[in-house]
């Protein structure tokens, strides 16, 4: 077995939202309602711009504007990209390049959001190429997302190994051909290194 490349996914993967996510958005709401309600609703009005068909603050605004929120459009959006990035995980991705893999990250997310990962957190930097869900059309776990990715990096499906911490979107990739495993940030940078070590990949 040769893996020649390795797509991570984002969020659970290398990053998690911030310790005070939830607080923030408390504030925002403004009252004493039901925050998980609210948040459903935050989440709904993404859906459609994870593919790009639809423009995620102005769904956010009209969310906010239906629950009476205290917080305005700009506090919303701050809260939305309060990212927690793990620096030991992009330590290993950093190293992983300087070995001579290559790393791609795959995310579904919406396009305020995912400009953010890639300019302000450095995203485009870090890896090879970034391949957002709002960019492609395709949403994980779709095989459309990984044959499409596989088509743009120009690798056999047999020399992938990508790391997501859903099961659904490894079982897709793999019915695909890739090599996949379940990774989780919470699981820690030995886990990390215990996956990759599996592919022969030595990242220390």
């Amino acid at each position: 077995m040769h893996i020649d490349a390795i797509l991570f996914d984002a969020d659970g993967v290398i990053q998690r939202p911030s310790e005070t996510w939830r607080k923030t958005w408390e504030g925002i709401l403004g009252s004493i309602r039901n925050l998980d309600e609210f948040l459903a609703d935050v989440f709904a009005a993404e859906m459609p711009s994870l593919e790009g068909q639809s423009n995620f603050p102005e769904a956010l605004s009209n969310v906010l504007a239906d629950w009476e929120c205290h917080g305005t459009l700009q506090d919303a959006l701050d809260a939305w990209t309060m990212i927690e990035v793990d620096p030991r995980i992009t330590g290993s991705v950093r190293t992983l390049r300087r070995i001579g893999k290559a790393c791609y990250l795959v995310t579904d997310q919406e396009p305020y959001r995912a400009r953010y990962m890639s300019e302000t957190l450095g995203y485009r930097d870090l890896f090879d190429r970034e391949f957002y869900s709002c960019q492609t059309g395709v949403m994980k776990p779709a095989a459309g997302c990984f044959r499409n990715i596989l088509n743009e990096i120009k690798v056999q499906p047999s020399q992938v190994l990508f790391l997501d911490d859903h099961q659904m979107n490894v079982e897709s990739a793999q019915e695909v051909g890739l090599h996949a495993a379940v990774f989780t940030v919470e699981a820690g940078i030995d886990e990390l290194h215990r996956i990759l070590g599996e592919f022969g990949i030595h990242a220390t």
